[in-house]
């Protein structure tokens, strides 16, 4: 495989699970709470899915960054090290939505619509590049 190509693809996941959340298949909007005191203040209650959207920003950035950085590298040990580490980072991807902090219970809610399934089916595709990235360095070094 080509070191251009995996780190490309690795980027382009990265950036993809920064988007899916926020533009692409975005989660629900917050709640309107209108506090009862004399000044009507209006206040917003985020749902289990807004806390979501913002830790897998967070890890797409990391894997952004990655895949950047396995483009500069030469070293094949470096590399399979990235690769290895992004198998994990591809199955915290799966983990926050599902079990670490979830998504809104309701089956029809825009988060378990479309968020849920894009982000499993970003997390399940970094694993699979990343998988046989690191069987092919481990192979080929």
């Amino acid at each position: 495989m080509s070191k251009y190509l995996v780190a490309i693809l690795i980027s382009l996941i990265g950036l993809l699970i920064i988007l899916v959340p926020t533009f692409l298949l975005p989660v629900c909007s917050p709640i309107e709470v209108i506090n009862g005191d004399m000044h009507n203040h209006t206040s917003y209650k985020f749902m289990k899915c807004h806390w979501t959207s913002q830790a897998e920003i967070g890890i797409g950035s990391v894997i952004l960054v990655i895949g950047i950085f396995m483009l500069l590298m030469k070293s094949h040990l470096v590399r399979l090290g990235m690769s290895l580490s992004l198998i994990v980072i591809a199955l915290l991807v799966a983990a926050i939505p599902t079990v670490l902090i979830g998504v809104c219970p309701g089956e029809t809610m825009a988060c378990h619509i479309g968020t849920l399934p894009g982000l499993l089916l970003l997390s399940v595709t970094l694993l699979i590049i990343c998988s046989i990235n690191a069987f092919y360095l481990k192979r080929h070094n």
